[in-house]
């Protein structure tokens, strides 16, 4: 379409001006096209083109900066300036019609999932309540009570699952209070230090103390903060240490979550926020998604990017409007 374009320009002589000025609306045809199929590069590769193949014209026909050269002047810094706008527009709207795309996948997979997980949780308490009345009454020295103690243990398993799924597909409402987050941090870490201990990994805290108050549900971000120690240990091997920190970074408040593990492939950075994706064999890949949907469902956002040395850090930042 460009090159067409190009040649009625070219090829129809000078005096023709009334041609030459709808062959110069023409050109946004292709720039309103390369827009919606391709975004802001699109409509960037449109215009360069459209510049340098158009500007040996425009010194053909220059008249010392006469009116008509003024004129093209002004059309073609207007012309620059619908290609941003149009990009800009663009990718806006792809990105908000991508996010109600994974709103309305979110929404329809959490109700499955829901459903199967209500349906597995009563059947999962009666055989683990049985199962523990049965272990109580076996002698010590019984052989079958090492197998009860696993079939125990695997049902615990499994309702932590269902728990997982069920809070995942459950619809979620916030209980905003004012919150320290250095207090909530500190908490958390002490419940989770025997996990660390067990695993041989050390929690070490770099805590900002001029943080503002902020309104958080404190149930919900506590569960944030849990997931994402816990993961952090996971990935850790003895002897490593788990980094957390807090700080105020001009508006906003951010908390850090650092582990020296060994860390996750570029290949899958977009896919650790996905329903049931895991790496681990025993993980439903809720864990992360969930923790993805309360920050968001705050106002704030989480992102990951790989240490310098080995392992990842999340980042959770919170907006200035949480701030109380």
């Amino acid at each position: 379409m460009i090159t067409g374009i190009l040649l009625l320009h070219y090829l129809t002589p000078s005096p023709l001006k009334y041609h030459h000025a709808v062959y110069r609306i023409l050109f946004y045809l292709p720039l309103i096209l390369g827009s919606f199929w391709f975004g802001v590069k699109g409509a960037l590769y449109v215009s360069i083109a459209v510049f340098f193949l158009y500007f040996p014209y425009v010194i053909m026909e220059w008249q010392g900066f006469s009116f008509r050269d003024f004129s093209r002047v002004i059309e073609g810094a207007l012309y620059i300036s619908i290609t941003c706008i149009l990009g800009f527009l663009t990718e806006r709207e792809r990105a908000r019609h991508a996010a109600a795309l994974q709103a309305e996948r979110f929404a329809a997979i959490g109700k499955a999932v829901a459903e199967i997980a209500h349906d597995m949780k009563t059947p999962l308490m009666a055989i683990g309540g049985f199962a523990n009345q049965v272990f109580r009454k076996l002698n010590p020295e019984d052989p079958n009570r090492k197998k009860l103690e696993t079939v125990i243990q695997e049902t615990a398993r499994l309702e932590s699952m269902v728990k997982e799924m069920l809070d995942f597909g459950r619809p979620l409402t916030l209980d905003r209070t004012e919150t320290d987050l250095n207090d909530l941090v500190e908490g958390t870490e002490l419940l989770t230090s025997p996990v660390a201990e067990e695993a041989g990994v050390d929690i070490k805290t770099e805590l900002d103390p001029s943080l503002p108050l902020l309104l958080l549900d404190k149930a919900r971000i506590e569960q944030v903060i849990t997931n994402l120690i816990t993961n952090a240990l996971g990935a850790s091997s003895k002897g490593q240490t788990v980094w957390i920190r807090t700080r105020s970074t001009g508006p906003y408040v951010e908390l850090e979550i650092s582990d020296r593990g060994t860390g996750i492939k570029q290949e899958d950075k977009d896919k650790v926020f996905q329903p049931f994706y895991s790496t681990k064999k025993s993980g439903t890949g809720l864990g992360l998604p969930i923790v993805k949907r309360v920050v968001e469902s705050h106002g704030g956002e989480i992102f990951l990017r790989p240490n310098p040395e080995a392992g990842v850090t999340f980042t959770v930042r919170f907006p200035p409007d949480l701030k109380s």
